[in-house]
């Protein structure tokens, strides 16, 4: 292979590593370790994720989640995902990212302890019946019978009609989902919403669940199964990593990138006690758009370049407080939990 980057699958505490070390070898994952603190990783030919086609970022997605799973099932349950496509250019990068980020990583290892997801998706059984069911209720028949006697009908009238159906197909979808939510919301610590693929789909869930309660969700979705049985097809993915919940992200600030923050919002590069909120908020009213003036487009401009230097000084006071011992040398990484 001609090695380009490190890939990064995930942490795991130090303690489950051992054990497991020669099947990971096997896979093409080895680790790094900084204090108890392991990361998972695997040598790519692939320098960043931008650089790659469609077809190889589905490859990548499948791997990465294989992989994860995999160390999940083979003794690592407190495993924290990273983000898909995280690239690093050497193990001193993967080192620094476990030192910015320590502090969360453990505090994320302690949350999960126990728990793992579970994702939920449900389609209509016959999309199709479900449609000409909406299509015949009273109101859209009687919309209908007024279009069929109009002399002349044009495009308006087909379009107040699809919109009706989308309304009402909307509106049970909604009606379902609320109540499959709410009748497994009992038995998790946690629910994310997932897009759904198109309107057939009207559940598509992740689930936080204690281990311990994993039977009884599950008896909750054989209840769901037979409430709407013939019409409604339940599909479960899972128990999984906590990828919905718990996946971490991180982002490279170089020294020079703060430093220049700094003269745009006008503080003092020497002051390490400066008043961020206040600089931001005396800057932004003077680039702000509303101020009118002759040149309102590099009013933009300015506004625009305030609001991302004020946004890349929180994170880099976000990395202050994870790792004040490592601020003076770079590379500097943002570590958090991806929203």
């Amino acid at each position: 292979m001609n090695k380009q980057g490190i890939y990064i699958y995930g942490f795991v505490p130090n303690n489950c590593i051992e054990t497991i070390k020669k099947v990971l070898l096997e896979s093409g994952i080895y680790s790094f370790e900084y204090n108890d603190i392991t990361a998972l990783v695997s040598d790519t030919e692939n320098e960043k994720i931008e650089y790659m086609n469609r077809e190889e970022l589905a490859h990548l997605l499948v791997d990465h989640q294989q992989k994860i799973e995999k160390i999940m099932s083979i003794g690592c349950s407190k495993i924290i995902p990273m983000q898909l496509g995280t690239i690093v250019s050497s193990g001193n990068d993967v080192i620094k990212i476990i030192k910015n980020g320590k502090n969360i990583l453990n505090e994320t290892f302690e949350i999960i302890d126990g728990v793992e997801e579970i994702d939920l998706v449900a389609v209509w059984s016959d999309f199709t019946q479900l449609i000409q069911q909406i299509s015949d209720t009273p109101q859209i028949r009687t919309l209908r019978e007024t279009i069929a006697r109009k002399e002349t009908v044009d495009q308006s009238d087909s379009i107040s009609i699809g919109k009706m159906i989308k309304e009402k197909i909307d509106n049970k979808n909604n009606k379902v989902n609320l109540d499959v939510v709410n009748s497994l919301m009992p038995f998790c610590l946690n629910a994310k919403k997932h897009d759904t693929m198109n309107d057939e789909m009207p559940v598509n869930y992740a689930f936080l669940v204690k281990k311990e309660n994993r039977d009884l969700f599950m008896q909750k979705v054989d209840d769901l199964d037979s409430k709407y049985a013939d019409k409604l097809n339940f599909k479960i993915v899972g128990p999984l990593p906590c990828y919905s919940f718990y996946t971490i992200e991180s982002k490279m600030i170089k020294k020079s990138d703060i430093e220049n923050a700094k003269k745009i919002l006008g503080i003092d590069i020497l002051n390490p006690d400066y008043d961020l909120k206040k600089a931001y908020r005396i800057k932004a009213s003077l680039t702000h758009p509303d101020k009118k003036s002759a040149d309102s487009d590099n009013d933009t401009d300015s506004f625009i370049e305030t609001n991302n230097a004020y946004k890349l000084l929180l994170d880099y006071s976000s990395i202050i407080k994870q790792s004040p011992e490592n601020i003076s040398k770079e590379p500097l990484y943002l570590v958090k939990i991806k929203n």
